[in-house]
């Protein structure tokens, strides 16, 4: 997505404030559209519509359709339009400060599924067109190699204080955390078989506690 030029004076600043409100407004229209629609049935100038400007706007901030899905993957994992990495979250900072490892295993799960259970739709949606859109499967294979670094910085933090099991090294924790704590385990847990959202987190936790750390810490 394409950024403006930051302003330095306070029409500049009104400026870049109203192209933020609008860039964000095309992302949300698109992320209704995609989950509404799908990806391949969804035009830039439905999403024009829906976020209620010109298609030109869409193509100067945007550039392509692709483009606007990669933004809308970004707003959906983060939960806000900030420009800021998920292990540089407040959330990720209280766990790094929870003395209590158990606790701090819960505040790291939690976290990671909400991000899971946002995605949840619009991960679905890139499922389906990867089968014939070749952009989608792009963004699903560049996805899934930041999830599993975003989420190999999460087990480091919870390595901080925690030991592994014997046999069990880091890259088998991290790919094990990969596995299992994704958009994919809350659609089939909580979408398709009925759990809450807490049993689903509930679970996780059990599961990555006995799977990969010693019972003494």
């Amino acid at each position: 997505m394409r950024e403006p030029v930051k302003g330095t004076t306070e029409a500049g600043r009104r400026r870049e404030a109203r192209a933020r409100a609008t860039r964000l407004r095309i992302i949300q229209a698109g992320v209704r559209l995609f989950v509404d629609q799908g990806y391949a049935a969804t035009t830039v100038q439905a999403i024009a519509h829906q976020a209620g400007v010109a298609p030109a706007t869409i193509y100067q901030a945007f550039g392509t359709k692709q483009s606007i899905l990669a933004a809308a993957l970004d707003l959906t994992i983060a939960g806000d339009d900030a420009p800021q990495a998920v292990l540089d979250r407040d959330w990720v900072a209280r766990a790094h400060h929870e003395p209590d490892p158990r606790r701090q295993l819960r505040l790291v799960v939690e976290g990671a599924c909400r991000i899971a259970a946002r995605t949840a739709p619009l991960k679905e949606v890139m499922r389906d067109a990867a089968a014939t859109e070749p952009a989608a499967r792009d963004l699903l294979r560049q996805d899934h190699q930041r999830r599993h670094r975003t989420q190999e910085g999460l087990v480091n933090l919870l390595l901080e204080r925690r030991r592994l099991r014997p046999g069990i090294d880091r890259r088998y924790a991290v790919d094990t955390f990969f596995a299992l704590v994704n958009s994919s385990t809350f659609e089939l847990l909580v979408v398709r078989t009925g759990w809450t959202e807490t049993q689903w987190q509930d679970w996780l936790v059990h599961l990555i506690e006995a799977e990969l750390f010693r019972p003494e810490d």
